[in-house]
């Protein structure tokens, strides 16, 4: 085995790529003002609602005692479960769409094509099962915390392990997220990602624990108005800059970049139309009807049937977003269609490119570049703050209230809260470090909280639709299956970084730039073709087959264990934890006696649930 690099200096003219790329860095003093701007919005709107919440529980505590603690909890994570429809809906949609989805969709659609842009698909399925299933039965059993529902249906314990999970993959994720648009301002600006993601971390930090869901949710608001203008103006100006629709329609056409639906069934094909549909439609069913950072805001509404038109709106207003994003990845080649600046390396990293696009067209209009850069770190923002503000809520309804006998006290309450905040975002901060080296951060953001989520999923398909599965059989199935998706997930992202699994991308060439740069190629023995090289395993399955998979092996282990601890009787299980169609055919006389005495007036709930479980030696 012999590795050789080999590096050849390519001339065009006499300026070269370094060169280029300062000129590009036109970050001006209006540029960084609208992004400081942006930033001090963020801060304003956290102490606005962080003043308006102390008052209001300032006056309530001259007016009553005792039950001010849990209103105070209620308004700093649920909003007062009365929020209006419409802001939630949009915070929604800022929550999903991070600078992962403003710059990872567009660099994908650039590298390797369209077939992605069929998440669309995915995206309407998922809403179809969340509207009928998890959002009615949430709702109506009032839950704060996701994992709640699993203490109902099984235990303490896999409710522990439910919330262990989400946290883990929420700290995975959070680094990724803050990254992306530190990516985006080093490309503009040249400024270290390591200077740039401590500062916006703490004012995302501030707002968040001054107002809670409430800050969250309206500065959300101001983020995706950000968010759709910057995209609006890309598209608009970029397309004018390359001759119009017709010239991005063409040159994209010509590199194959449109493509047909693939629907070859080989899992180990990164995308294709079964991936997509199957695996991405159980991703967003994962990500977004099971997530402690969505479900949170569905349970800020008042109702179902609001919670439902939140969701709605939220379909659409993600769903345009992502079109706006593909638009992108298309106008990206019709742009560098002949000199692609991975290879010379006027972007150095392949999520650069987006800003590298924006400061080619919008470099002679002072203050636009900077509203780019607040729009992706807008982006940022929301996902950052909806993630803290959810980690919040897990660590106090399901690692300290279970386990505390006694009632936490209101300052101990909002201490918990608010120092959560503070550390899951300084442990952000700090794994960014990692994150940098681990590949591209659209399939990096969707596998490695997967590795977590996805056999959760598992735990609730059972919870919703087999309450012949009892909590013994259901939390050893779930141990096993994250310890197995870990190690898969694992390897894979180790593989990607050490560039032993490559990907396919469409043509790029340099044939066409007007500057000098050195191209640099690495030959390697292993790289030549030899037919043992294509042998593929258990790892090099598509990303978007993680979540499946991961769920499969739960109910699959859980079944089969029902046969050594036994099947529960299905008739102790309340109804109102199934999905509401299978309602009609459980016979469940646990839910008759709780509605019998939820109509005398006593809170019941949580004491039938602990007689169910006594009566079946759960506890």
């Amino acid at each position: 085995m012999t590795t050789g690099s080999v590096e050849e200096t390519v001339s065009v003219s006499s300026r070269n790529v370094e060169e280029l790329s300062d000129s590009l860095k036109t970050f001006g003093a209006l540029d960084y003002v609208v992004f400081a701007a942006m930033l001090v919005c963020c801060s304003a709107v956290g102490l606005y609602f962080g003043y308006q919440d102390h008052m209001k529980h300032k006056r309530s505590r001259r007016n009553r005692r005792g039950s001010i603690i849990e209103v105070e909890a209620i308004d700093y994570l649920m909003g007062g479960r009365n929020m209006k429809v419409f802001p939630v809906a949009m915070s929604l949609v800022a929550s999903f769409v991070s600078g992962i989805t403003l710059l990872g969709t567009s660099t994908e659609i650039y590298l390797y094509g369209t077939q992605y842009c069929y998440i669309a698909i995915a995206i309407i399925l998922s809403a179809l099962i969340m509207h009928f299933t998890i959002i009615p039965v949430f709702h109506e059993l009032q839950i704060t915390s996701t994992y709640e529902y699993l203490q109902r249906r099984f235990d303490k314990n896999v409710r522990l392990f439910g919330s262990i999970m989400f946290s883990l993959a929420t700290i995975l994720w959070l680094p990724i997220v803050i990254y992306v648009p530190a990516l985006a301002f080093n490309q503009t600006t040249g400024i270290n990602i390591h200077i740039i993601t401590p500062l916006v971390m703490s004012i995302c930090i501030f707002y968040t624990s001054l107002g809670g869901i409430k800050a969250v949710v309206w500065t959300d608001v101001i983020q995706m108005i950000l968010m759709y203008g910057t995209l609006f103006l890309i598209v608009i100006k970029g397309t004018m800059n390359v001759g119009g629709l017709s010239v991005v329609i063409e040159r994209n056409a010509a590199s194959g970049r449109f493509e047909a639906p693939n629907f070859d069934f080989d899992p180990t094909v990164r995308h294709t139309f079964w991936t997509i549909v199957i695996g991405g439609t159980i991703f967003w069913v994962n990500t977004n009807g099971l997530n402690q950072n969505m479900i949170q805001r569905y349970m800020s509404l008042k109702d179902v049937r609001t919670a439902r038109k939140g969701q709605m709106m939220y379909v659409i207003g993600v769903s345009f977003m992502i079109f706006l994003c593909c638009f992108n990845g298309l106008l990206l080649f019709a742009t560098y269609h002949d000199c692609d600046p991975l290879t010379t390396k006027l972007a150095k990293a392949k999520d650069q490119l987006m800003p590298l696009l924006v400061m080619e067209i919008l470099k002679d209009i002072p203050g636009l570049p900077g509203l780019f850069i607040a729009g992706v770190f807008s982006a940022a923002l929301s996902s950052l703050s909806t993630g803290l503000n959810s980690m919040s809520c897990v660590i106090l309804e399901d690692f300290c209230k279970p386990f505390v006998k006694r009632e936490i006290s209101e300052s101990m309450s909002s201490l918990i809260m608010r120092g959560t905040v503070l550390v899951i975002g300084l442990l952000a901060v700090g794994l960014v470090y990692v994150v940098q080296h681990l590949g591209s951060v659209l399939q990096l953001s969707m596998s490695i909280p997967t590795a977590c989520f996805g056999p959760m999923l598992g735990v609730y398909v059972i919870g919703f639709t087999l309450p012949w599965i009892g909590r013994r059989a259901t939390l050893f199935a779930a141990m096993f299956a994250c310890f197995s998706m870990m190690c898969l997930v694992f390897k894979a992202q180790a593989e990607i970084a050490l560039g032993n699994i490559n990907f396919e991308t469409k043509p790029l060439t340099t044939e066409g730039c007007t500057y000098n740069f050195t191209l640099t190629s690495t030959l390697n023995a292993t790289d030549v073709p030899h037919e043992e090289n294509h042998e593929k395993h258990i790892w090099n399955i598509s990303y978007l087959y993680y979540a499946p998979l991961g769920s499969s092996i739960v109910i699959i282990t859980a079944f089969l264990l029902s046969f050594i601890f036994g099947f529960q009787d299905s008739s102790t299980v309340d109804s109102r934890l199934l999905a509401p169609f299978l309602r009609k055919y459980i016979n469940s006389n646990e839910s008759r006696k709780i509605q019998y005495m939820d109509a005398s007036g006593k809170e019941t709930v949580i004491h039938n649930f602990e007689l169910k479980e006594d009566k079946n030696n759960v506890t």
